[in-house]
């Protein structure tokens, strides 16, 4: 007969665990959490908060984080509409409504709990059903006799009307004062869940289901374990006090355990434990199984390995039959419900697929969960549904991976790099970036560095951007954080003018020019400048006067180029003698126009500023500073748009326009005829050379001959 030994470790406050071994083999575990409490089995005051006709379900709020899910089936079968009729269940629930339910099913995922109206309370040996006075026998017990036996006893009780008695497994060999004293207990505590049901306002816990200690003796203690070993004090002196209670006879069972070493590590149960958590169990002829949790279902996949027979048949019935024991345990283990997926080596005798089946049925009559168990088809897969007791342990103690979220693999760190410097190209494609730091795991970071350095490198220069790569354990394996800095755009000139107080206005490399003042600013850039008070530093001009100004000033230039012009049609005129001569003198011209200008040095300013004031005034501007005065190349600017009235000699009309601050006075005009006739008189025998014309093509870059110098002498003196 095999030996039964119950493990309580108890001595973290956050956490319990249970396990139960069968010859020094673990053959039951359980653990719970603090923060992590179970609410299977809890009763709870709760509130319709919809009632969906379409799935035929009532969603009730219970204070949990989520809505329980409350189906038509699960109303207690007393429960009808009010004209006697149990069908719809808009007939029997209503928005608002108040209701005693019970949690049958854990919160899982997504998924809020499952509740049911059809109250139970469980004992040691019995389970009231209040509502419902229908008696009834564990399906576990299935000895005629012994159903007949335990029938007996139940007609024997003193049981009210309305509330009905379910014989559990552990009932094996207990005697009527054993049932009456559970009954009693349990009929006590459905008077306390009715009572604080009534006082309780809103929604909320009513009935607390046990710890996982007490629970666990309750449920899982059988007479064939001899002996339970407690390490914590506390938790040894509950369990002393629920055996007084059920089970008297067996209390001298309950140890407290002292020793220095670990309650579980003197037991060799640790190692046991690591493995359940496992993907991979070995079997005891060197095969395996690979077992995968999934959202759908449990895949199973059985591996021969390094099992070995006298031929293939042989050696996958072996692995086979070791295979079913093994699924039946982990299952237990794992508390793994739902679809079960058993994907076993293929077998050609279908009486080896029927002891393979046999076999696990065997290995799952120990499970208290319900099962249906499917036939080996011909693909040597067998399909099997398991109730969900409890969530799986996994789901209790482990967490999705934070680097494969769970999927169980991670890219490959080539893929990971082309993916880093691909993000990188994108996020400076725009051309508006200046600067990019990138943080990655160390690993992914020196591999990018490595790798990649010479299309980091490129991406800099195209892009004219910063790249800089950082390793940081802080970042995830796969992730990548990228801090981007971006070219502040620049505004148009309106933009700038326009601007908020708060911001900046930037500099522009436009042509400055002195607008009754000494500050520089854009001419484009003050006309457009709004009307300001002088005591925030404005110009003090409006926008209105200074642009009248600039019209009014362009129309004086103008008429100041036409009073020019007669003075070069009369020189046309007295030259007029020959064609040649006329080229001559326009080319000798030009040449005294450049001395005169290089003689003048730093007075064109000045000279610019004598010929305005000569000019035809313009017009003053109401309510507004004397006009700004212009600088040369801008009254260029302004001047150039002119046309001639009449059109000049080739050479002339191939030289460049002199600027209006050139021209001379009209009282100067005489003595410069007087220069011009004698200079005529001088050169009158020379030649007609080309020369004259080579240096009028050249414009600026001619040169002026030695024997020309009595000219310039003349010209002084006059």
């Amino acid at each position: 007969m095999s030996r039964k030994t119950m493990l309580i470790n108890a001595t973290d406050p956050e956490e319990i665990r249970v396990a139960t071994l069968q010859d020094g083999i673990l053959y039951d575990y359980d653990v719970e959490f603090i923060h992590n409490e179970k609410i299977k089995g809890n009763i709870y005051k709760a509130r319709v908060v919809r009632v969906d006709t379409a799935l035929q379900a009532a969603f009730v709020h219970y204070g949990g984080t989520k809505n329980g899910f409350l189906p038509l089936g699960e109303l207690p079968r007393d429960m009808v509409s009010p004209d006697g009729r149990r069908g719809r269940i808009q007939d029997l629930l209503h928005k608002d409504q108040e209701i005693m339910v019970q949690a049958v099913r854990e919160e899982l995922g997504s998924k809020g709990a499952m509740m049911t109206a059809q109250l139970s309370l469980a004992g040691r040996f019995l389970v009231i059903t209040p509502g419902n006075s229908v008696n009834g026998i564990s399906r576990k017990i299935e000895g005629q006799d012994e159903r007949k036996h335990f029938k007996k006893l139940i007609d024997e009780l003193d049981i009210p009307k309305d509330t009905g008695v379910i014989v559990r497994t552990a009932s094996m060999g207990v005697t009527k004062e054993d049932f009456q004293r559970d009954l009693e207990f349990l009929l006590d505590s459905w008077k306390e869940v009715n009572t604080r049901f009534k006082h309780r306002n809103g929604a909320g816990l009513v009935w607390q289901e046990d710890d996982v200690v007490t629970r666990t003796l309750r449920d899982s203690w059988s007479p064939d374990i001899e002996e339970v070993h407690i390490d914590d004090l506390d938790t040894f002196h509950e369990a002393q006090s629920f055996f007084r209670r059920t089970m008297p006879k067996h209390v001298d069972a309950i140890r407290h355990y002292t020793g220095k070493k670990p309650l579980f590590s003197k037991f060799q149960t640790e190692e046991q434990i690591d493995r359940v958590y496992g993907r991979k169990v070995p079997l005891p002829s060197g095969g395996a199984l690979v077992l995968d949790q999934t959202e759908a279902l449990v895949a199973i996949d059985v591996n021969s390995g390094k099992t070995s027979g006298d031929n293939q048949e042989d050696t996958a019935y072996k692995t086979n039959l070791e295979a079913a024991e093994e699924v039946a345990r982990q299952l237990r283990l794992r508390d793994l419900a739902g679809l079960v997926v058993i994907d076993f080596i293929d077998m050609r005798k279908e009486s080896h697929n029927k002891a393979v089946q046999d076999r696990l049925v065997e290995g799952l009559k120990a499970d208290k969960a319900r099962m249906e168990v499917g036939k080996i088809n011909r693909f040597g897969v067998l399909v099997m549904t398991r109730q969900r007791i409890r969530p799986s342990l996994e789901h209790v103690t482990h967490e999705s991976c934070p680097m494969c979220q769970g999927s169980g693999k991670v890219k490959s760190l080539e893929a990971l790099v082309l993916s880093v410097v691909r993000r990188i190209k994108a996020i400076t494609a725009k051309g508006d970036v200046k600067r990019v730091s990138v943080r990655l795991a160390p690993a992914i970071a020196t591999e990018v560095l490595n790798a990649k350095r010479r299309d980091l490198a490129e991406v800099e220069e195209r892009g004219e951007v910063e790249l800089k790569i950082i390793p940081d354990y802080a970042v995830a394996y796969g992730d990548m954080q990228a801090e981007i800095e971006r070219r502040e755009e620049e505004r148009e000139p309106k933009a700038e003018a326009h601007a908020k107080p708060h911001e900046p206005r930037r500099k522009r490399e436009d042509e400055t020019v002195v607008l009754g003042g000494d500050s520089p600013i854009s001419f484009e850039k003050a006309l457009a400048e709004p009307k300001s008070d002088s005591g925030k530093g404005g110009f003090g001009y409006d926008q209105r006067d200074l642009q009248r100004a600039a019209l009014e000033e362009r129309e004086r230039l103008r008429s100041l180029f036409e009073s020019a012009k007669p003075e070069d049609e009369e020189e046309e005129g007295d030259e007029a003698e020959g064609e040649d001569d006329a080229k001559a003198e326009g080319g000798r011209k030009r040449r005294r126009r450049r001395r005169r200008r290089g003689r003048g040095g730093d007075r064109a300013e000045g000279s610019a500023s004598e010929t305005l004031a000569d000019a035809q005034p313009a017009r003053p501007v109401e309510s507004a500073p004397e006009p700004p005065k212009l600088s040369g190349d801008v009254i260029a600017s302004l001047t150039a748009p002119a046309a001639r009235p009449k059109k000049l000699g080739a050479d002339k009309a191939a030289a460049p326009a002199e600027p209006a601050a050139e021209a001379p006075a009209p009282k100067k005009r005489a003595a410069k005829k007087a220069v011009k006739a004698e200079t005529a008189a001088d050169e009158a025998p020379k030649p007609k050379a080309p020369r004259a014309k080579k240096a009028a093509a050249a414009g600026d870059e001619a040169e002026v001959k030695p024997k020309k110098r009595a000219t310039k002498a003349k010209k002084s003196e006059a």
